[in-house]
């Protein structure tokens, strides 16, 4: 099935929305927001008001809330509601010193104005294009039986898209009032929820289009309803020049790499704490910059100005490439960023500033902002995606045993994931310790397969001549080889 085009679609007003609903909504077609009290619904239908055209009319009819809440409302999220016409079907003050009672969708006393006659009126009176309604919910209450109140509902939406109106509608559920007689009336469903990880919309349903199924991390704050849709790898590879090699500034890790890291590969670099493994990243990054290609490193774990510091303190050149802007360090404090929300930061690095470069430092400070969720899918997601979009990545991943006879390139078995994994350890020689680097593969070329001891010092990491005359390396506690 054909997907419908741009032109037939109509802006939700907020663009995470648009993107996982493949542009907008459907032109003359009705859809749900679901979720509890505070949700967002109502900022969600005030955005898709709001994001008409100036000559496109547009109508809020409202069960809840009184106009000029709503209007407060809007104007705190700088939402500008002077085009969007309301109409107020709350019962006002009088309702209630007056014991007075009204009637929807029915015959009720002519001389009594029935809810219908004042939503008929509007409709006829301005022919809006974009209509929300909040919510059909309190409809339910109004009416006789759930048979009649279903009539009513699929009656008044089939009312609205006749006349040209696109509309959206919300609901709450509960388990003593369920909503799936709305769900199915509905052309689409977008469900607001709340978990463990945040606050999150999902796509249920939506009629003549594909979606991008899943939970979206989502927030509600100063700027209203803000949705970052869920990463989902691009099927193909983005063409690039599959001979180009990221270098690490130095000639004796480059020859171990049989000239570096190819053009669009995962890496990771995987070792315990203080090992040199954020330094050798920060090679990468500083290389790169010489050749002039754009590099952005995220530090979950570090904080920008000591890791400037420490590595300007290694002459490796950094904070003039920072400064320059071909660098780009991102602090990231996970407690404060949900996953979807990261990886839309990165997305937008590469986007805006053409990155080519992609370091994230580190893989269980990117494993926070799951807030429980497992790492393993989001990862994979997360470095396929930016690989088939041509960007090289590299992951900085830290195992716990600082030496043991069991070696492991990663505690969580995804190394799976990398196309060149590189190793960083520490061995205990004579009472001293020293460090050890290692190369477990790469796909796409040779490697030396030797392994090299190394210093820390001015430059980067100084690797020495391949280790000879030991064995049991692996292990943490190597043994001079006997005869």
């Amino acid at each position: 099935m054909a997907q419908p085009s741009l032109d037939q679609r109509l802006s939700t007003g907020v663009r995470g929305v648009d993107n996982i609903l493949g542009g907008g909504l459907i032109k003359n077609r009705s859809y749900l927001v679901r979720g509890g009290p505070g949700a967002g619904k109502t900022t969600l239908g005030l955005h898709f008001l709001t994001a008409a055209n100036k000559d496109e009319p547009v109508l809020f009819i409202g069960f809840q809330e009184p106009e000029a809440q709503i209007e407060a409302n809007a104007m705190a999220v700088g939402l500008n509601v002077a085009q969007v016409k309301f109409l107020s079907l709350t019962p006002d003050e009088h309702f209630f010193t007056d014991q007075q009672g009204y009637d929807i969708f029915s015959s009720a006393d002519v001389e009594q104005e029935p809810l219908v006659d004042a939503v008929v009126q509007a409709i006829n009176e301005l022919a809006p294009k974009r209509v929300f309604v909040d919510s059909l919910t309190q409809l339910r209450y109004l009416s006789a039986d759930a048979y009649q109140y279903r009539k009513q509902v699929m009656s008044f939406l089939r009312f609205l898209t006749q006349r040209g109106a696109t509309v959206l509608f919300s609901s709450e559920s509960s388990p003593n009032m369920p909503d799936d007689d709305l769900q199915f009336m509905a052309d689409g469903v977008l469900n607001f929820e709340a978990g463990q990880t945040g606050s999150s919309v999902r796509v249920t349903k939506l009629r003549g289009s594909g979606f991008i199924h899943g939970r979206h991390h989502m927030r509600l704050g100063a700027t209203g309803v803000q949705v970052f849709p869920r990463l989902v790898p691009p099927l193909t590879r983005s063409p690039n020049d599959e001979t180009k090699l990221w270098s690490s500034g130095s000639s004796r890790i480059d020859a171990i790499l049989h000239g570096g890291f190819e053009a669009g590969t995962i890496s990771m670099i995987t070792g315990p704490a203080g090992v040199g493994k954020s330094t050798l990243a920060a090679q990468f990054a500083a290389a790169a910059a010489r050749k002039g290609a754009a590099s952005a490193l995220f530090l979950f774990e570090e904080d920008a100005t000591i890791f400037l510091r420490r590595t300007q303190s290694l002459g490796l050149g950094l904070l003039q490439a920072v400064r320059e802007g071909a660098v780009a360090i991102e602090p990231v404090e996970p407690m404060r960023y949900l996953a979807d929300e990261f990886t839309s930061e990165v997305l937008q690095q590469v986007s805006s500033r053409g990155v080519e470069l992609v370091i994230l430092d580190s893989v269980a400070g990117f494993g926070l902002t799951l807030g429980g969720e497992e790492i393993e899918e989001r990862l994979h997601t997360f470095a396929k995606t930016l690989a088939r979009m041509g960007v090289t990545v590299i992951l900085i991943n830290e195992t716990q045993a600082v030496t043991g006879p069991e070696f492991q390139a990663t505690e969580k078995g995804f190394s799976y994931l990398s196309d060149n994994l590189l190793f960083l350890r520490y061995m205990e020689t004579d009472g001293e310790l020293k460090k050890a680097l290692g190369v477990l593969k790469k796909r796409l070329s040779g490697f030396d397969t030797n392994l090299h001891t190394y210093d820390i010092g001015e430059g980067g990491l100084l690797v020495h001549d391949p280790i000879e005359g030991l064995h049991s390396v692996m292990s943490g506690m190597p043994s001079q080889e006997i005869g």
